[in-house]
C-alpha cells in the first residue's frame, strides 16, 4: 500500500543482501525476534536479497552468527540517509536552494512573445498593440491580466475573431484566427459583372439586373463570366449596369482516406524501465543511468511539481518516463465496422469544407480492398450559389 511505502521511507530502511547455506534458519530466527523482513527475493541457492527498517537491521547482530550467515547492506533508503547527506554537504544544499531561487526569479518574467495564425495581419503589428495592453519581454508574468487582454485587443482589433494567450515557461505564445472577410459589397451605383466563384455544373440562373452568359446545364469554371453588366443592343451604344443576380451549380466536394483492418494491439510484458528527471525552468536534468533496454514499448509519462506558494508556481519539477516492454498482438478487424468508421470519419471532414447554405443532394462512397487496407473515396453533391461580383473597369 502506498501508506505503508511512505511510513517506510520516513523511517528509513536498508536493501540487504545475506549469504549462507542456512537461509531458512536465518528468516525463523528473524521472524521469532520480531525482525520484520519484506520483499524477500532468492538470488540464488545461497543468497536472498530483502528489505528490513533502521531497527529491524541493528536487532540482526544477535542472529547472524547463530545461523550462520553474513549480512552486508546494498542500498540505503529513506529519509534519515536523505537528510545525512545534507548535513554532510550543507555547501551543496545552499548552492542548489541558491540555484533553485534564481530559476524562480527568472522564469517569472516574460522574455519572449510568440505569435500563431497571423496571416494577413503584421506580427509586429500584433506585438506592439500587446505592449500597449500590459503584455511585454520584462514583464512579471504572475501579475498579468491574461483574460483582459485577450478582450482588449479584440475590441481594439476588429479584424480578430479570437485570441489566445498561454503563458509556457517564460514565453507568451499568442494565438490568433483573424476574420474572414466577406466579399467585397460593390455598391449599387457601381457597374459590375457576376463571375463564377468555382467549378460547377449550372442549376438555376435567376438574372435580375445583366444580361445571363449562361443557360441551366452548362459547365463553367471558376472565373468565368455568368452575368455581364455590360449591355449591348444593335443600334445603341454601349451601357453598364449593377449586375444582380443569383446563380446555382452542382458542385462535388471529393475526399480520399484509408483505414487498415488490422489492429495492432501493444501487450505490456511486465517489465518496466523508469527514467527521472529533474527540470528547472527551461532547463533539465537526466537522474537515470542507461538506456531503454526494450525495442518494443509503450510510454508513458507523469510530472511531479511543487505545490503553489501563494499563487506563484515554482518552477521545478520531477518528470517521471516509465517505458513498459510490449509485444504486439494482432487483430483482425470486422470489415463492415471499418468502412463505417471510414465514411463516418471522411465525411465529417469534408462537411467541413461545405458552404453552411449548401444543399447537398447526393452521397457517394467507393471502397477498394488492398493489402489489408480499406480505401476509400467519398463525393459529396451539393448545390450552392457560385456568383460573386466584380467591378468593370470602364477606362
Amino acid at each position: 500500500m502506498l501508506v505503508v511505502k511512505i511510513w517506510n521511507y520516513i523511517r528509513g530502511y536498508v536493501v540487504i543482501r545475506i549469504e549462507g547455506l542456512t537461509l531458512e534458519k536465518f528468516i525463523n530466527f528473524a521472524i521469532a525476534r520480531g525482525i520484520y523482513l519484506w520483499d524477500i527475493v532468492r538470488i540464488d541457492y545461497t543468497t536472498l536479497e530483502a528489505k528490513i527498517g533502521l531497527t529491524g537491521y541493528k536487532e540482526l547482530r544477535h542472529i547472524v552468527k547463530k545461523a550462520g550467515c553474513k549480512v552486508k547492506i546494498n542500498t540505503k533508503i529513506g529519509y534519515p540517509f536523505f537528510m545525512h547527506r545534507i548535513k554532510a554537504r550543507k555547501m551543496l544544499m545552499f548552492g542548489f536552494m541558491i540555484a533553485i531561487f534564481m530559476v524562480m526569479l527568472t522564469t517569472s518574467f516574460v522574455w519572449d512573445i510568440e505569435v500563431i495564425g497571423a496571416e494577413s495581419i503584421e506580427k509586429e503589428e500584433i506585438v506592439k498593440k500587446l505592449e500597449t495592453l500590459g503584455l511585454s519581454t520584462g514583464i512579471f508574468k504572475y501579475k498579468l491580466d491574461i483574460s483582459g487582454i485577450e478582450t482588449n485587443i479584440m475590441i481594439e482589433m476588429e479584424e480578430l475573431a479570437w485570441v489566445g494567450i498561454e503563458l509556457r515557461g517564460t514565453k507568451a505564445i499568442v494565438e490568433i484566427v483573424e476574420k474572414v472577410q466577406p466579399p467585397e459589397k460593390i455598391p449599387l451605383d457601381i457597374p459590375c459583372d457576376i463571375i463564377a466563384s468555382k467549378n460547377g455544373l449550372i442549376n438555376k440562373v435567376i438574372a435580375k439586373s445583366g444580361d445571363a452568359m449562361i443557360q441551366k446545364g452548362d459547365i463553367v469554371k471558376a472565373g468565368q463570366l455568368l452575368v455581364t453588366g455590360t449591355i449591348l443592343r444593335e443600334g445603341q451604344d454601349a451601357r453598364y449596369v449593377h449586375s444582380l443576380g443569383e446563380i446555382y451549380a452542382k458542385t462535388y466536394y471529393e475526399i480520399n482516406d484509408e483505414m487498415s483492418i488490422i489492429k495492432v494491439n501493444k501487450i505490456k510484458t511486465g517489465k518496466k524501465f523508469v527514467k527521472r528527471t529533474l527540470k528547472m525552468g527551461e532547463s533539465q536534468l537526466t537522474l537515470s543511468i542507461g538506456e531503454v533496454p526494450f525495442q518494443n514499448y509503450v510510454l508513458e509519462t507523469t510530472h511531479k511539481r511543487l505545490p503553489r506558494w501563494r499563487n506563484i508556481i515554482i518552477p521545478v519539477e520531477i518528470i517521471l518516463d516509465e517505458y513498459f516492454e510490449t509485444y504486439d498482438q494482432s487483430e483482425e478487424l470486422n470489415v463492415e465496422l471499418v468502412k463505417s468508421a471510414l465514411v463516418e470519419k471522411m465525411t465529417v471532414e469534408l462537411v467541413k469544407q461545405i458552404p453552411e447554405d449548401a444543399e447537398i443532394l447526393h452521397q457517394d462512397i467507393k471502397y477498394l480492398e488492398e493489402d489489408n487496407i480499406i480505401k476509400a473515396k467519398l463525393t459529396i453533391e451539393v448545390q450552392e450559389q457560385i456568383g460573386v461580383q466584380k467591378r468593370i473597369n470602364i477606362f
